[in-house]
């Protein structure tokens, strides 16, 4: 396609859109004055063109008898001989006496006009004609002579009478016909217009009021709302109807939805809490045995299969600590339980978590950043459970080897923490859903599979959006893996958990 051609086509596709944002009201008023009009002009076409045709016809009949009445006038008098008048004053008199302009012209070459009329031109036209603004009748003049035979009269034409009448009255009249037709017709669209809007306006109130509703709900998100319900029976009163019906449905499945919910949430938060001291029993429990077998000498097959299962149990009971501590976490964000921050430094909290994870690193250099002090108002224990799940993801899903990176900084009024290593990284195509619950990377140089509880990086969200921050993935420049958290610096107010 042309470069040309574009324009013109996207301008028929824009022209298509009439009217483009005219409200409904509007629309329906400007098509109802559009309808008005169209049949008044036309009706008024019709109406005015007969009126026309008839002043016109008046004005010639009316034209033709007064150019009658001055021939009998002037044939009665007797005035004229076949070669000239014999009384011209009288013949002038009599032609000046009437309303509008005369002349008679003679057979033999003689004319009478007064010297006042209007000059009709020097040509003779039998009948109705037009002379530069005039509309002229022309009758021939009879006059009784004496005839061959003594005693007796002949009737003989010897000239020609005309009459002449200008046509500004009529042409006045007539445009004074056709702007009356026009101004009412544009007087009775405006007034259809205005009626249209009125009524429209009037029929549409109830659609503004489910308009206004649904904004609010879109608003509030609460359907606990009720329209009042207009009067009548129409297709209106019947969507009103519909519309409260649904919304009473909507209220009584949004309570019930939330009421479960909300049982829900205090179910998994409170056998969260109730777990935890049995587990941390059994823990405590298994840790003495362990100990107790250690130091009771002996050997044998026996004695090592029992540390051996010992030490199954306390995986195992250490696995289920962690996997309540991190339903605990996420049920009270559910729940949307807070705690009251505090000023906090990360840089700090980096440190602390380096230094506690450093005897537990498998082999694994951890590089420590934090040049000055990044200062946030938030809650110590989250943020260290923050930075603590990326360092601890980052060592057991790398080789032994792996350098791992956490670096803390202030970026404008945001602080930023950097959990980076130069293992394998993670998978693109799971970088949308990495931070969701249970989701795991199980990709080369992962030492933890089976081991993890797929809940560490929804918790990292979860509290980085509760401080009123963001968790990101991506490539680190060593090739791995790289994980960001930014919050606001020294931020005084945070949303509640549960409002994420």
């Amino acid at each position: 396609m042309s470069e040309a051609k574009a324009p013109l086509l996207d301008r028929l596709r824009h022209s298509r859109k009439w009217p483009p944002h005219w409200p409904i009201q509007w629309k329906l008023a400007a098509v109802s004055a559009g309808i008005t009009f169209i049949i008044l002009v036309a009706f008024g076409a019709v109406v005015g063109q007969i009126t026309t045709n008839q002043l016109r016809d008046n004005y010639e009949a009316d034209t033709n008898a007064k150019a009658e009445e001055l021939v009998d006038n002037l044939g009665d008098a007797s005035y004229f001989t076949p070669a000239a008048a014999s009384n011209p004053d009288e013949v002038i008199a009599t032609l000046d006496s009437v309303n509008g302009s005369g002349d008679v012209i003679l057979g033999g070459g003689g004319r009478f006009r007064p010297a006042k009329s209007f000059n009709l031109g020097p040509e003779v036209h039998p009948g109705i004609s037009t002379f530069h603004g005039w509309q002229v009748a022309t009758l021939p003049l009879l006059v009784e002579a004496p005839g061959l035979i003594p005693g007796q009269t002949q009737v003989q034409q010897v000239g020609w009478v005309r009459y002449g009448r200008s046509l500004q009255r009529l042409e006045a009249s007539i445009g004074r016909i056709w702007f009356a037709i026009g101004a009412g017709a544009l007087a009775a669209s405006l007034l259809a217009a205005l009626g249209g809007v009125i009524l429209s306006r009037r029929a549409m109130r109830p659609i503004s009021a489910l308009t206004s509703t649904a904004g609010q709900i879109a608003r509030t998100r609460d359907p606990d709302v009720s329209l009042v319900e207009p009067e009548g029976d129409d297709e209106v009163a019947e969507l009103t109807r519909t519309f409260n019906d649904m919304l009473h449905e909507l209220s009584i499945a949004r309570t019930e939805r939330e009421q479960s919910m909300q049982r829900q949430r205090e179910f998994i938060a409170d056998a969260s809490h109730e777990l935890r001291t049995p587990l941390t029993s059994v823990l405590a429990n298994l840790e003495l045995l362990e100990d107790s077998l250690a130091r009771s000498g002996g050997n044998g097959s026996s004695r090592e299969l029992e540390i051996e299962s010992v030490e199954s149990a306390l995986r195992s009971s250490q696995r289920m600590k962690r996997l309540v501590a991190d339903l605990q976490i996420l049920a009270r964000a559910d729940a949307g339980r807070t705690v009251e921050p505090t000023e906090c430094d990360l840089a700090e909290i980096a440190a602390n978590v380096a230094d506690e994870l450093r005897p537990l690193s498998d082999h694994h250099e951890i590089v420590l950043q934090n040049p000055e002090p990044v200062p946030v108002s938030g809650i110590p224990d989250e943020l260290h459970r923050v930075i603590l799940n990326l360092v601890d993801n980052a060592i057991r899903h790398t080789p032994e080897g792996t350098s791992i990176t956490v670096t803390s900084r202030c970026d404008g009024d945001m602080a930023e923490i950097r959990v980076e290593d130069d293992g394998p990284g993670i998978p693109r195509e799971l970088w949308p859903q990495i931070f969701n619950r249970f989701v795991r990377n199980t990709g080369p140089g992962d030492r933890a599979r089976g081991k993890g509880t797929g809940l560490g990086l929804a918790i990292v969200r979860v509290i980085a959006r509760s401080h009123g921050g963001t968790a990101t993935v991506g490539d680190s420049p060593q090739g791995g893996a790289s994980f960001v958290i930014r919050l606001p610096l020294l931020r005084t107010s945070r949303k509640p958990l549960g409002q994420l």
